[in-house]
């Protein structure tokens, strides 16, 4: 629907599904929300304001309620889905002593959605095309950005446990159903091996929280064991994944504080193991 504003369109998916309105709309740069009422239970219209938002839609649609929020219906740039709690929330378990309890939700989230391998599959992004910033340009930025960029390039080169990836996967990414648990939103539609959707949690969900003493060792250990990862190539994929963190950071004029942080931690780690 192009020209249309997003509130028009929000207007025109209630009326399309005959949704009521519950609380007012909500923008972020590439999606528009509305809280509604769908046969009088509680759910979120989500209009796709670009393709990334649009693919992740669909990956949504794809998942059916499959260890992620269910989906009512997918039309076009919209998606009416279940409504998740905003608490209890993995952001304030990160921040508060349940650290770790955060980090065992994620990964369980991770393996759950990675055993969904059934066929048709969407369209999805592989991550040697996900990874381009950062490969096209490390060489404008510091030493440890290229050795980020070297690491991706071995990792994209041998993929292992290749499956359809949520692309995004952080505290704020998985929300509470007082019926059905802890479930995913807002993927990112990606392909590729599954230790990346676990390097995201370590950047996140705050700069405080990612700097705090000790806490990348124990999340490391943590989700090596959860996920059933080695170590060193946990690491490589961490650091990998935060040289392109940090890049796209750059572009977009924002803070590059704790993907910064966690890329000099991971390369430090790979440097004590493979001496």
């Amino acid at each position: 629907m192009p020209g249309s504003f997003p509130s028009d369109l929000l207007a025109r998916y209630i009326a399309h599904w005959q949704l009521k309105a519950d609380g007012v709309p909500f923008y972020t740069a590439s999606s528009a929300l509305r809280p509604v009422y769908w046969r009088g239970q509680p759910a979120m219209l989500k209009i796709a304001l670009n393709e990334e938002e649009a693919r992740g839609n669909r990956m949504m649609a794809w998942w059916d309620g499959r260890q992620a929020a269910r989906v009512f219906g997918q039309h076009g740039p919209a998606l009416l889905m279940e409504r998740l709690s905003p608490t209890p929330s993995l952001t304030v378990m990160a921040q508060s002593d349940a650290d770790e309890e955060s980090v065992r939700i994620l990964c369980r989230t991770a393996a759950g959605l990675h055993r969904l391998g059934a066929d048709p599959q969407p369209v999805l992004v592989p991550l040697s095309q996900w990874f381009r910033a950062l490969l096209d340009e490390a060489e404008r930025h510091e030493i440890a950005v290229g050795q980020a960029a070297r690491l991706a390039v071995s990792l994209l080169e041998r993929q292992q446990d290749v499956v359809a990836l949520h692309g995004d996967l952080h505290h704020g990414n998985v929300m509470h159903s007082a019926a059905r648990g802890w479930l995913a939103i807002d993927p990112k539609g990606l392909y590729g091996e599954r230790t990346f959707d676990y390097a995201n949690l370590f950047c996140n969900p705050a700069p405080e929280v990612v700097r705090a003493p000790g806490r990348f060792e124990r999340r490391l250990a943590l989700v090596s064991a959860e996920a059933g990862l080695e170590r060193v190539r946990l690491l490589s994929w961490i650091a990998a994944w935060a040289g392109l963190s940090t890049v796209w950071h750059r572009q977009d004029g924002d803070d590059d504080s704790a993907a910064r942080f966690i890329l000099d931690v991971a390369l430090g780690a790979l440097a004590g193991t493979l001496l």
